[in-house]
């Protein structure tokens, strides 16, 4: 299965709940870029995505938006009707073992390619839950890093870092 896991972009601080902070528009900018990336990265190796799990935070929510933008300018074509599950255990507190135990049923179940949109400090554990403390990665607004994970132990294979 790949995996890619994503922390929103960068979000604005001033808000009546953290669960309704906004992106900024340079963290608009940003989750569109990789978007980009992350479609010539699709479309080069002729796949699509079978799940995108995504936090119910606005700041998410938009980054989402802003990825499927990104994905639409490079001309990857998937409709995500189907493949979107907003959910609350991908939230900055969410639990770390029920995000695996999921991953792996979607696995188990068929899964191939599946993109998760969320926080710290779960995107930073989840990471090193799933090499097995072997790769860590600076989630900086917008980082996405690639997983191959095959068997019990994932391979960190690529971080994309969003670039001005």
């Amino acid at each position: 299965m790949n995996i890619w896991i994503m922390r929103h972009g960068e979000a604005s601080f001033s808000a009546s709940s953290d669960s309704a902070r906004m992106l900024t528009p340079f963290g608009v900018e940003m989750a569109k870029k990789q978007g980009q990336w992350l479609g010539n990265r699709l479309n080069q190796a002729k796949i699509q995505l079978d799940k995108i799990l995504v936090s119910p935070y606005l700041r998410t929510q938009q980054t989402l938006e802003a990825v499927e933008q990104g994905l639409q300018a490079v001309g990857f074509s998937q409709s995500f009707t189907n493949l979107v599950e907003t959910w609350e255990e991908i939230t900055p507190d969410g639990n770390q073992s029920l995000v695996l135990d999921y991953l792996d049923f979607l696995r188990d179940e068929g899964a191939k390619n599946v993109l998760l949109i969320s926080h710290l400090p779960l995107v930073f554990d989840l990471v090193c839950a799933l090499t097995h403390e072997q790769s860590q990665v600076h989630f900086y607004p917008a980082v996405m890093a690639e997983l191959c994970w095959q068997g019990k132990i994932a391979c960190l294979t690529h971080t994309e870092i969003p670039r001005n």
